[in-house]
C-alpha cells in the first residue's frame, strides 16, 4: 500500500488531499478535506482517517467455516465491520504450476455476528457451481448512493487542464459526486460517471497543482458528455533587480529580463527562480514559495544583485596584485552573502602575505564574530580557528624578546584556537585539507612549546610533550615527500627532542 498526500492553498485556506496505491500503483481511493489554516491540519487528518476507515475496501481471507458461516479475520477493531457490511468474494485462479495466477468473482458474503477479531458471515448470490473455501479472498464493498438499483446509465466526463484557451485533457482528476470519490480521470483526460437519470449530484473535480471545480450536474441523457476545465494554480510573478536588464530564469526556462513589472505566470509551489547580470555581479538563485496570486518582487522586495567580490580579488591575487585583492575582500559589507569568504580571505593575505598579524588577528576574529561560524552552523569555517591560532602564535613570537607576558597570553589564544580547530578537523573544507589538518597540530605544539619556555609550568612542559606526539601521530601521509612540509618535520623532531630532555 502506498498513501500519497498534498496539501494546496488558496484564499479560502487549505485544501488537503490523500491517495491510496497498491503496490502496482493503482489508485483505488482518494479522499479530500479543507482546513483553515495549518493549525487545523491535524483535525483534518483525523476527518480522513475516519472517513477511510468507512469507505476503504479493506481485503480479508476466509479463515474457517461451519456449516453455512464463514468467518473472515477482519472485525470491529481498526475496521468498523458491523452487521450488514458485504464483501466481495473471490476464488484463487492457479496456472498449470499451481501458483495463484489471479483472482476470479464468485459472489459475496453478508456479516452477520461480529466481534473484535473477526466477522461470522453468509454467502449470497454464489454463482453456479462455486463453494466457499478456506483461503479465499474477500473485500468489502463500498456503495455509492443507488447503488443497487440499477445505475446503468453514466455520462463522459471530459476533463482539460491548462490556462484557457490553450487548454489540453488532463488525466488523473479525481471525481467526487455527492462528497464520495468515484474515480479519476485517464490518460485522454475523460472517465465514465455512473448516474441516475434525472438525480441531481454536486460534483468536484480536483487534481494537484490546479484549481478546483466544484459545480452542480444533472443528467437527462444516459452517455452524455460533460466538460470541464481546471485551470492551473498560477501566480503573477513581478520583479525588479537592482541594477536591471538581468536575465530572470524559473526552474531554467527564461522569462525575460527586469524589470518585469506586468508579470509573468508561474504555478503555484517551490520554483528555483535564478537572476543573472554577468560581469562582476553575483548571480541570485534560490527556491522560492509561490504561494499567493502575485508574488511581488518589485521595491523594497526587489532582488539586489551583489557584486562578487570573491571574483574580483580572486583576479587581483592571480596577477599578484595583493593590495588590489585587500581592497576587493575589504569592500564586502556584512550583510553580503560573501562576507565571511571575503573577510577570511583578507585575513590570509594579511597573515601569509602582508606578516600583518593585528590585521588578520582582527579580520578572523570579524568572521568568527558571526554566531553562525563561531558556533559552527557553518562547518567549512572550522578552519577559521586554524589560522586565527597561527596568527596569535606568529604575533605571540613577535613578542617574545619585547613583551614576554603579552606574548605568553598570545600563546595562550593561540593554543585555545588551535585545540578547538583540532576538535573539528572532520569539517575543514576539502581542498587543502591535509595543509590544514598539519597545520593545526604543528602551531598547537609551537605555541606550547614556546609557552613553557616562558613559564617553565611543569604542566605545559606535558602538554607541549603530548602536543609534539601528536604532531607526528597524525602527519598527514599526502604530505609525506613534500620537501616544505618534511623541513618542518625536521625541525619539529628537534624541537620535540629538547621538550623530552627536560622530562
Amino acid at each position: 500500500m502506498i498513501v500519497l498526500g498534498s496539501v494546496a492553498k488558496d484564499e479560502k485556506g487549505l485544501l488537503i488531499e490523500t491517495k491510496f496505491y497498491t503496490s502496482g500503483g493503482r489508485l483505488i481511493l482518494s479522499q479530500i478535506t479543507k482546513a483553515r489554516g495549518a493549525g487545523d491540519i491535524n483535525s483534518a487528518a483525523k476527518e480522513i482517517a475516519a472517513t477511510v476507515l468507512e469507505r476503504f475496501p479493506f481485503e480479508s481471507t476466509v479463515v474457517s467455516k461451519e456449516k453455512d458461516r464463514y468467518r473472515i479475520n477482519i472485525g470491529r477493531t481498526g475496521y468498523k465491520i458491523s452487521k450488514g457490511t458485504e464483501f466481495a468474494l473471490t476464488s484463487a485462479r492457479l496456472d498449470e504450476t499451481g501458483k495463484i495466477s489471479g483472482y476470479r468473482d464468485i459472489g459475496r458474503l453478508k456479516v452477520k455476528k461480529t466481534d473484535d477479531a473477526g466477522s461470522w458471515t453468509e454467502a449470497e448470490d454464489l454463482k453456479k457451481g462455486e463453494k466457499v473455501n478456506v483461503g479465499d479472498r474477500a473485500v468489502r464493498r463500498i456503495y455509492r448512493e443507488g447503488e443497487g438499483e440499477g445505475l446503468e446509465n453514466y455520462f463522459v466526463l471530459s476533463a482539460k487542464g491548462g490556462v484557457p484557451p490553450d487548454v489540453s485533457s488532463l488525466a488523473g482528476v479525481n471525481i467526487y459526486l455527492n462528497e464520495e470519490w468515484i474515480g479519476s480521470t485517464g490518460s485522454d483526460g475523460k472517465a465514465e460517471v455512473p448516474v441516475r437519470i434525472g438525480k441531481n449530484y454536486n460534483i468536484v473535480l480536483y487534481r494537484h497543482g490546479y484549481q478546483q471545480v466544484s459545480d452542480k450536474v444533472k443528467i437527462e441523457k444516459n452517455k452524455d458528455t460533460k466538460e470541464f476545465v481546471l485551470q492551473v494554480n498560477n501566480s503573477v510573478f513581478k520583479i525588479e533587480s537592482q541594477p536591471s536588464s538581468a536575465e530572470v530564469s524559473v526552474d531554467g526556462d527564461k522569462i525575460g529580463k527586469t524589470p518585469i513589472l506586468d508579470g509573468k505566470l508561474v504555478n503555484l509551489g517551490f520554483h528555483t527562480v535564478k537572476v543573472s547580470v554577468g560581469g562582476d555581479y553575483r548571480d541570485f538563485e534560490e527556491v522560492l514559495e509561490f504561494d499567493k496570486k502575485v508574488e511581488d518582487r518589485t521595491g523594497d522586495r526587489k532582488i539586489i544583485l551583489h557584486k562578487d567580490y570573491l571574483k574580483i580579488g580572486e583576479r587581483a591575487e592571480q596577477n599578484n596584485d595583493y593590495d588590489g585583492a585587500i581592497q576587493a575582500y575589504k569592500s564586502t559589507e556584512k550583510g553580503h552573502p560573501d562576507y565571511s569568504e571575503a573577510h577570511h580571505r583578507l585575513a590570509q593575505i594579511y597573515l601569509d602575505q602582508k606578516n600583518d598579524y593585528d590585521a588578520a588577528i582582527l579580520e578572523f576574529e570579524n568572521v568568527l564574530s558571526l554566531p553562525e561560524n563561531e558556533q559552527l552552523i557553518y562547518k567549512q569555517y572550522a578552519v577559521v580557528f586554524t589560522n586565527l591560532g597561527h596568527a596569535y602564535y606568529e604575533k605571540g613570537s613577535e613578542l617574545v624578546q619585547k613583551d614576554k607576558d603579552a606574548a605568553a597570553q598570545l600563546f595562550g589564544k593561540a593554543i585555545q584556537n588551535l585545540q578547538k580547530a583540532k576538535q573539528n578537523t572532520r569539517f575543514f573544507p576539502t581542498l587543502r585539507y591535509d595543509e590544514a589538518v598539519h597545520d593545526t597540530y604543528y602551531y598547537l605544539a609551537l605555541s606550547y612549546h614556546k609557552l613553557y619556555l616562558l613559564t617553565k609550568k611543569g604542566a605545559i612542559l606535558n602538554s607541549a610533550n603530548l602536543a609534539w606526539r601528536e604532531y607526528f601521530d597524525f602527519f598527514p601521509k599526502k604530505l609525506e615527500g613534500n620537501s616544505t612540509y618534511e623541513q618542518g618535520r625536521e625541525t619539529a623532531q628537534k624541537y620535540w627532542d629538547q621538550i623530552k630532555d627536560l622530562l
